[in-house]
């Protein structure tokens, strides 16, 4: 069974799912461009401002050259100046909806 996440009051409301497409060339840049991209997060909800952004996730799927980012923010408009500001190329945001299992599997380790 999975559920909702719902969001943290304190944080902004809708979660948006960012798409890179990378080619093999800029892979190697990738971690660094994730760290700045959270860093200019974190700076903006230090901000406490209407247009911070909450950095949640990435994953890279190296077969596909693509890149899947995460973020909490109140507009995909926000998330798209952030991402600018990064200097990290985007292709699509979408708005998305995280599901997590309510009754998680036991660590096998």
């Amino acid at each position: 069974m999975t559920t909702l996440r719902r969001p943290d009051p304190d944080s902004p409301s809708s979660v948006f799912l960012v798409e890179r497409y990378l080619p093999a060339a800029a892979a190697g840049n990738l971690a660094s461009s994730v760290a700045r991209a959270a860093r200019l997060c974190a700076l903006s909800a230090e901000s406490g401002s209407a247009s911070r952004v909450q950095y949640l996730h990435s994953v890279y799927l190296p077969a596909e050259d693509t890149c899947f980012c995460l973020f909490r923010a109140a507009t995909a408009e926000v998330i798209h100046a952030l991402n600018d500001e990064a200097s990290f190329a985007l292709d699509r945001i979408a708005e998305a909806v995280q599901l997590y299992p309510v009754n998680p599997a036991p660590d096998e380790t």
